[in-house]
């Protein structure tokens, strides 16, 4: 699947409408247009177009704002509003910006569950009592570059995958460039870590001590990160 920038809006107006069933908001695109930079971009695969979106350059809030964008749905479930969003973080963070937004109604929970799963926050709610239901407003910061310690053991015991999930979405959150990892000697362990490492766009240095961990555990770690291993 590739994501690319695009220029023509006319190209995902149909798009628009086989997603959704309703006409693209043209007048308001070009309205949006008038107040700031935009960006297009289209999900492709085999030449096939699965989906789109379009970024609100809110230059002088220094905010990324994903305005509007979906994927088909028999190409929905397969991490394309992931990989998309990673790439607008990614682009917010070269800019300096401060901030990624984000919007929804409560009758979209699968975007809301998204959201937060991202680590996104909730900054304001505007509720309605009539159309599509409360619009939900997220907020992702954007932290500078930082390091962080994590400790898979817990009082004796190797922490749960929803902990060690939790504590790595928290690293994403905040910038992580290098993360250092006490307690590999588990395989369950070592392979969610390196599994969830991964997915990041922007794969932390996966710092160790050498005493922490065998020769045939560094052996799988170093074939299947795709990132910077260092052992100290």
């Amino acid at each position: 699947m590739i994501i690319k920038q695009i220029e023509d809006v006319e190209v995902v107006r149909p798009l628009h409408k086989e997603i959704f069933g309703t006409e693209f908001p043209i007048s308001s695109y070009w309205k949006k247009r008038k107040a700031y930079d935009l960006y297009i971009y289209i999900y492709e695969e085999d030449l096939e177009l699965l989906g789109y979106s379009i970024i609100v350059d809110q230059a002088n809030l220094k905010n990324l704002y994903a305005w509007y964008g979906g994927v088909l749905p028999k190409a929905q479930g397969n991490g394309i509003t992931d990989a998309f969003f990673d790439k607008m973080i990614d682009l917010a963070r070269e800019k300096e910006y401060k901030s990624v937004t984000v919007a929804s109604y409560n009758t979209r929970p699968h975007m809301l569950r998204f959201a937060i799963k991202k680590g996104f926050d909730i900054y304001d709610i505007k509720k309605r009592d009539y159309g599509s239901g409360s619009k939900i407003y997220f907020r992702y910061l954007i932290h500078p570059p930082s390091t962080l310690e994590i400790n898979l053991i817990d009082n004796g015991k190797f922490i749960k995958p929803a902990e060690i999930e939790e504590q790595l979405v928290r690293s994403y959150k905040n910038n992580c460039k290098k993360i250092y990892f006490k307690g590999l000697e588990n395989y369950e362990t070592l392979e969610y870590v390196v599994r969830y490492c991964n997915s990041f766009s922007s794969k932390p240095e996966i710092i160790i001590n050498k005493e922490e961990i065998e020769k045939e555990k560094y052996s799988y770690l170093s074939k299947v990160y795709k990132g910077k291993i260092t052992i100290e």
